[in-house]
């Protein structure tokens, strides 16, 4: 204990924890998998989305000042508030310093951790924190490898096989796939504002800002009509041929995807007004976020 308040004393840090890692971990203390696979994957994602800078992220031996915990808005009643209060402190901007401690294997009682699902718990917070991770930059590396595949497929491009149509078919469904999969970052993030779950970044700012239901309902429709217009000429080629089927081109299922994003892109639109319009009104901020 003296080890954790030392540098509270002397004003080095707002929180302090107990490193088990940088110290010593005692034969029997801790299982392999927890020290060698859970506690270092947790605290590697503690590290990649905040930024925390700590080497043991679930250590439970604490100290912490009365005024930093009076600034944090912790939520969760599980295993996962060693994770809340890491994420709070780096969002808080709050000094945090780690202090190297012996960890010894219990003597009087087993632990009542339960491996798989306390460390889900903790990664299914970190990640519900973390909607960039979670849905923006997968959302955007579906819609990249999606518009890729269309574009090699329409040019006939040899990437180890020469894409054809329905490889255009798996490109439109990852375009589309990707862009609602963004699409629910932008409310996710939008959500976390309003409810003081996380700050607002660059992006969602520039969406608050400068994105209107107006500007997205004409966006969307711009690109539903353009899919339209082609979809027309289909049409007419179908009666003109006297109703006979008509074969398959590249142009048909980047018109198809046109009017799906279109769609999506109006439909949307009304719902991130909806979450920007939104103000709290009778709610209770102490409610518990699970």
């Amino acid at each position: 204990m003296p080890k954790l308040l030392e540098p509270l004393m002397e004003d080095e840090a707002d929180i302090v924890i107990g490193s088990r890692f940088k110290g010593e971990i005692k034969k029997g203390a801790m299982p392999w998998h927890h020290k060698y696979i859970g506690n270092p994957i947790l605290t590697g994602f503690i590290n990649l989305f905040y930024k925390a800078g700590v080497s043991d992220g679930h250590s439970g031996f604490r100290a912490i000042k009365r005024d930093a915990l009076e600034k944090m808005k912790l939520r969760s009643y599980g295993m996962e508030f060693a994770s809340e209060m890491i994420i709070e402190a780096v969002r808080r901007k709050l000094r945090i310093k780690e202090v190297p401690i012996t960890y010894y294997p219990r003597e009087a009682s087993e632990s009542k951790l339960n491996s798989f699902s306390d460390g889900w718990r903790h990664l299914k917070f970190m990640l519900i924190y973390a909607p960039t991770y979670l849905y923006m930059i997968p959302g955007l590396a579906f819609c990249l490898m999606g518009a890729l595949l269309m574009l090699f497929s329409y040019f006939r491009v040899y990437i180890g096989y020469t894409p054809g149509f329905h490889s255009m078919i798996l490109g439109s469904l990852l375009v589309i796939l990707g862009y609602e999969v963004f699409l629910l970052g932008i409310f996710a993030r939008i959500y976390g504002v309003r409810f003081d779950l996380f700050d607002a970044d660059k992006v969602t700012k520039f969406v608050l800002e400068r994105i209107s239901l107006e500007k997205g309902v004409a966006i969307g429709s711009a690109i539903f009509l353009a899919g339209v217009v082609y979809s027309l000429t289909l049409v007419v080629k179908w009666i003109v041929s006297g109703y006979t089927s008509l074969p398959l081109k590249g142009e048909d299922m980047i018109a198809f995807t046109l009017l799906v994003i279109g769609l999506q892109t109006i439909f949307n639109s009304f719902f991130l007004s909806m979450l920007s319009n939104w103000k709290r009104s009778g709610h209770n901020d102490e409610k518990v976020y699970c």
